[in-house]
């Protein structure tokens, strides 16, 4: 994504590949404000960078992603 937001566009693609038997992990451009647009869609893994590395407190980035991740996705199996 190289700094860029995902939108609907990127979110259909990435349902189609899904649909078609793929394992997709999303990456690039995550926030914890964007997982929501994942709702609903089989993503095998997310990948979050600079959105907890770059943050003031990557350990409270972290844990805040993992707790939107569990609040839409549910826990982990």
């Amino acid at each position: 994504m190289a700094g860029e937001t995902w939108g609907e566009k990127d979110l259909t693609r990435v349902k189609k590949l899904v649909e078609m038997g793929f394992r997709v992990s999303v990456t690039g451009g995550l926030e914890k404000e964007t997982l929501q647009l994942f709702a609903g869609v089989d993503v095998f893994t997310f990948i979050a960078g600079r959105s907890i590395t770059e943050s003031p407190d990557p350990k409270v980035a972290a844990f805040e992603m993992k707790e939107e991740m569990r609040r839409i996705f549910g826990d982990a199996k």
